[in-house]
């Protein structure tokens, strides 16, 4: 029999361990915003989830394999709200709508919950050579939705400006620096502030035929 078709307790492994993993990855996120991922210790995040070391090594090998297993939830749960977003966009609409709508579904899946953001916009930066690759490869990710995905839904016969990836590159920028200052404001404004500065920016990265 094999692993998906065994029991425990009346639950299939698979389902035990994928919860077990979703434990590790939010009990991770919210400490290593709470704290400071560099103070957190493998330690803390076992007790965060209330699970032990045996389970943790059972899902990964090392502290800094969760964090980035949970910058990866992060960011594939933006992806996906992004997608909804233009799944949603009236073709009719016009550049600044579309462009609010998916900037908009970003910025709202990311905000939703500081903890997150703070984990995707401050706490993986400078964290090892390994963290910095693989946010390079995500912001190459987030360059093809943008030239792929993106433009063309919002404007017809657009391209964005520069080499492949700059255009991204350079709105990702943006949003990490803006992010990280809402982040540490005090009151922090609503979600939407963010939206409204970074839209037109995002208008002037995209050429329009």
């Amino acid at each position: 029999m094999t692993i998906v078709g065994r029991q425990y307790g009346g639950r299939a492994v698979v389902e035990r361990k994928a919860e077990r993993r979703l434990r590790f990855l939010e009990a991770a996120t919210r400490i290593f915003a709470e704290r400071g991922y560099a103070a957190c210790s493998l330690a803390d995040v076992c007790a965060a989830a209330g699970l032990s070391k045996r389970q943790f090594y059972e899902e990964f090998q090392t502290r800094e394999d969760v964090l980035v297993a949970a910058y990866d939830r992060i960011q594939d749960e933006a992806a996906a709200a992004v997608f909804a977003a233009l799944t949603t966009l009236d073709p009719r609409a016009d550049l600044h709508t579309g462009m609010n709508a998916v900037v908009g579904a970003f910025l709202g899946s990311m905000g939703a919950d500081p903890y997150r953001a703070k984990v995707a916009f401050i706490e993986v930066v400078g964290v090892s050579e390994r963290m910095e690759r693989h946010r390079r490869e995500r912001r190459h990710l987030w360059g093809t939705v943008l030239e792929s995905r993106v433009v063309p839904a919002i404007v017809h016969g657009g391209r964005a400006r520069g080499e492949s990836g700059w255009a991204a590159s350079a709105l990702i920028g943006a949003i990490n620096g803006l992010s990280q200052e809402w982040l540490l404001a005090e009151p922090r404004p609503p979600v939407s502030a963010l939206v409204d500065l970074l839209v037109p920016l995002a208008l002037s990265l995209i050429e329009t035929p």
